[in-house]
């Protein structure tokens, strides 16, 4: 099959990812924290870190979706057409996509149950702990987002492809508002994960991106 065949048989479904379990690092914590050097760290601190990282391993719930399609339209002035339906405007995405022939559109969430510990954390006066708690959360999702990008370059080179680096709405020139847009590529899909009316997911540790597939060598 030829990679102009392979873009084109490229199925359209959405497709659940599956994670294991998920290690949340007390040391990225504190350097999320701003603490650059961490053998200044006062013990009481890491302690808190160490706990709050073992608490978010047991409140994760790890979900991801995919859906891949066909880059069916690329212009200078940022105007993208994924599939035939997801109209974008974006100089941003438009350079991301210069050259791709396919398109994964990624979507991610640790789940509700770290954030609503979080803020119970807050709300009880804690609020060290609610901080590092949170803090692990967006740990936990940058290991999401580093698993999936690593299946999704080892898929495209068996492919023939090398994979772009990741955009998504609110980067750059790409407006928030296109987040629905976005969205719809899982229309019929039971997701965790909804938009509000100002385009904010929910829950709030929640990601999306986009990566295009280039050819290794151009036909």
């Amino acid at each position: 099959m030829s990679r102009e065949q392979d873009a084109g048989a490229v199925t359209r479904m959405v497709e659940p990812i599956a994670f294991g379990p998920v290690h949340v690092d007390p040391d990225l914590i504190l350097r999320l924290q701003k603490y650059r050097q961490l053998e200044t760290v006062p013990k009481v601190v890491k302690d808190v870190a160490r706990r709050m990282a073992a608490v978010a391993e047991t409140l994760l719930e790890p979900r991801g979706w995919t859906w891949r399609g066909p880059v069916s339209r690329v212009d200078p002035d940022g105007r993208v057409l994924i599939g035939d339906h997801l109209h974008f405007q974006s100089r941003a995405l438009a350079r991301v996509l210069n050259g791709a022939q396919t398109v994964t559109i990624v979507l991610l969430t640790i789940g509700p149950k770290l954030e609503r510990r979080a803020d119970e954390l807050v709300g009880e006066e804690q609020l060290v702990e609610g901080l590092l708690l949170d803090t692990g959360g967006w740990v936990a999702i940058d290991a999401l987002i580093k698993d999936t990008r690593r299946r999704l370059a080892a898929d495209a080179r068996t492919r023939g492809f090398r994979l772009t680096g990741r955009t998504a709405p609110g980067f750059d020139d790409w407006g928030l508002e296109q987040q629905p847009i976005l969205f719809s590529a899982f229309d019929g899909t039971d997701l965790s994960v909804h938009l509000t009316e100002a385009c904010v997911m929910l829950p709030r540790k929640s990601i999306t991106g986009v990566y295009g597939q280039i050819p290794l060598v151009e036909s």
